[in-house]
């Protein structure tokens, strides 16, 4: 009797593992409009053919310089543009404008660095503005590929930031060990079964 009783609620706690990850792999699509954006992490991301994304950084609203970058932006069919926090409520409005775009910059032909005038252009996307407010920015990343894609965004700024710090590392715990029997050793026991 002991054993089925072991046996029952082992089962369950399995079950119930099983039925959360189902449930969370269920939830709300992200990067879809300003509402489910995430912040700017500087990481690769892939883009569906013909589709947007949205990122997101706060701004502390001190007139210091944002810099946001899309390496190898210019030849790649992406575009990028950014929208205030204001204009983020109704982006789908066409008399909506962003308030930037990422657009190839001048550079030195011989040199490759940045110049305010020239003939060659830079591979990637680049956009630098400054506000005298505060407040969550938005990002629309746009593919005009027919085909799925990556790329990068990396912002600058001493007034930006890019979401809380990562979580503190859970402490490590005990694994659960078998012993003959079936029965689990250091396995958590419920409080109650519930019916």
């Amino acid at each position: 009797m002991k054993r089925a009783f072991r046996f029952f609620i082992i089962a369950s706690l399995a079950l119930g593992a099983l039925w959360g990850a189902h449930t969370a792999s269920a939830s709300a699509p992200v990067n879809v409009d300003p509402a489910t954006a995430t912040y700017i992490n500087g990481q690769t991301q892939s883009i569906s053919a013909n589709s947007t994304q949205w990122y997101k950084f706060d701004y502390a609203g001190d007139k210091s310089l944002i810099t946001i970058l899309m390496p190898n932006g210019t030849n790649s069919l992406m575009a990028f543009n950014v929208f205030t926090p204001e204009q983020a409520q109704s982006w789908w409005d066409p008399k909506t404008k962003p308030i930037g775009r990422g657009t190839a910059y001048s550079v030195d032909c011989a040199s490759g660095e940045e110049v305010y005038w020239g003939e060659c252009k830079s591979n990637d996307l680049k956009w630098k503005g400054q506000f005298n407010f505060r407040g969550t920015f938005y990002v629309q990343v746009v593919n005009y590929n027919t085909g799925a894609a990556n790329f990068s965004l990396t912002i600058q700024g001493t007034g930006v930031s890019v979401g809380a710090a990562p979580p503190s590392v859970a402490p490590v715990t005990k694994p659960l060990l078998p012993v003959t029997g079936g029965v689990w050793r250091n396995a958590p026991l419920p409080d109650r079964i519930p019916f």
